[in-house]
């Protein structure tokens, strides 16, 4: 059936609203909104993150860093589990305490200084991972394949997202975008976003804000090619798989809804509700053109259960249902005349149900890591993994224990857990008696004692007299702080000043 005779039939099926003779089907829910790990209720923020940063996701990492590594730099020291985990506490950390530089992190200026930081990895080797920081290998990557760079990753974080959540009766499919605006060929531009150029994700989530699947948007090749289908409509039978015939409930905005959709969900045993723009193909045009005053709603079915209406608010609202008719109800609330507020049932279930995304996006936005590169894959996967995976951790969280924490406090403390191991491999610097030593490193064949500046005269003729000037007068010494970290060189005035 082509287009022309759809909206011929709709335009047979006038229903009237008060004969209640609109003929839709209805589905009973089959699944259980359960989760499916074995963590009870005190279990702690780090138990659940690492339902998602597992094992296998951390030894993708360290393999494919070090393979990228190696490639560049010759004397490049393999990286492990370990150091990956006190990296990514790193840059998580980033988010939570935001400095203008990376650099500055580790920086000895009293505006800057950071007592954290330094204790957990030189600057130099944490530059070195970011730079090197990889999940896939280069040379098997397909000719053509736009997201070869990121998708073992995004594979292995959807499982788990699937693994350890199943959901509820009600889900909602939104794009949303990850800012970057450098070149890539699918980027993206949606000015109703507040990152309004970036990588666009499609996402299906609940109404809480756990996302359980995703797909990232690369162009044309994005969803498989074959059938009569639009690109949205593919994208949400996609999302949708693992979901359909289990009497759930769908909810969309405009860009994705359509009849053909609508009616291929219906034979699914899959509900449809979204709103749908004021041209679209296959409904009446007496429905989206009407004039309506203020609070008068209109509607028409298809005769398969398909309800297409239109609300007049304060400007008009078109949806598409298969589950509701054009019934209004009280919402509660009491207008500034002292009436009650009704709406349509329909926008009152889309209302309450699309916040999904929304919930996601904005906690996803609260201390994000993301700083500006010039590689489109990190900022990708450092928002999967500190972010989308953090959120769906913190859900979880707070369904096992039934506290309500904050995303600051629950970020905080998985970072602390996420350096635990080295605190126990290595002496806490703060516990150690610093001791002012002298080198037994030679130069050549001789027994000359090695000289190095005093870091602390240094960084004051740099900021006093200029770097070059800081070069040629700087006084030398044999000297160096035992334990500090990279056992910095300090003329005896310097230690004691920088050790009281």
């Amino acid at each position: 059936m082509n287009s022309d005779d759809i909206l011929d039939a709709l335009n047979d099926s006038d229903f009237d609203y008060d004969s209640g003779r609109f003929n839709q089907s209805t589905f009973d829910f089959i699944d259980n909104r359960q989760l499916l790990c074995d963590l009870g209720p005190e279990c702690e923020p780090i138990d659940v993150y690492n339902c998602f940063l597992c094992d296998d996701i951390i030894q993708i990492i360290v393999i494919e860093t070090n393979r990228q590594a190696l490639k560049y730099k010759w004397n490049w020291t393999n990286t492990n589990e370990v150091e990956i985990k006190n990296f990514l506490a790193i840059v998580m950390y980033t988010g939570l305490v935001s400095y203008p530089k990376i650099s500055d992190y580790w920086s000895r200026q009293p505006l800057f200084y950071n007592t954290f930081i330094p204790k957990i990895m030189p600057r130099n080797r944490f530059q070195e991972l970011l730079r090197f920081f990889h999940v896939a290998d280069n040379d098997t990557i397909v000719h053509g394949d736009r997201l070869g760079k990121i998708q073992p990753l995004v594979v292995k974080l959807v499982n788990n997202f699937k693994k350890y959540k199943v959901p509820g009766e009600n889900v909602v499919i939104d794009e949303t975008m990850i800012p970057f605006r450098g070149r890539l060929s699918f980027r993206q531009y949606i000015p109703s976003k507040s990152a309004r150029y970036g990588v666009k994700l499609f996402k299906i989530c609940d109404n809480i804000g756990y996302t359980y699947d995703l797909i990232i948007y690369s162009g044309k090749n994005t969803t498989p090619t074959g059938n009569d289908l639009t690109c949205a409509s593919k994208v949400v039978l996609q999302l949708m798989t693992d979901y359909l015939n289990k009497g759930r409930t769908l909810i969309m905005d405009n860009y994705y809804t359509s009849l053909n959709l609508a009616h291929i969900l219906l034979s699914k045993e899959t509900h449809m509700v979204g709103t749908v723009r004021k041209n679209s193909k296959g409904f009446p045009k007496d429905i989206m053109n009407s004039k309506l005053k203020k609070g008068e709603i209109k509607g028409k079915e298809d005769g398969k259960g398909v309800v297409v209406s239109i609300w007049k608010d304060k400007r008009d609202v078109r949806m598409v249902s298969t589950r509701h008719g054009i019934e209004m109800v009280d919402t509660g609330k009491i207008s500034r005349n002292g009436e009650k507020v009704k709406k349509p049932e329909a926008i009152v279930f889309y209302n309450k149900n699309k916040q999904g995304i929304d919930v996601s996006d904005q906690m996803n936005s609260y201390f994000t890591p993301l700083r500006k590169s010039i590689r489109w894959y990190h900022k990708v996967a450092f928002q999967l993994l500190l972010g989308t995976s953090v959120v769906n951790a913190l859900v979880m969280y707070k369904e096992l224990t039934g506290k309500n924490i904050q995303i600051s406090a629950f970020r905080q403390q998985i970072i602390e857990k996420l350096i635990k191991k080295k605190d126990e491999i290595n002496i806490s610097p703060s516990s150690r008696k610093h001791k002012l030593v002298q080198t037994n490193e030679t130069q050549g064949q001789s027994n000359k004692k090695k000289r190095r500046r005093c870091v602390r005269c240094y960084e004051k003729l740099v900021n006093e007299r200029g770097r070059q000037v800081a070069q040629k007068i700087c006084k030398t010494t044999i000297t160096f702080c035992d334990s500090c970290e990279n056992k910095p060189a300090f003329c005896l005035e310097c230690f004691q000043n920088a050790h009281k």
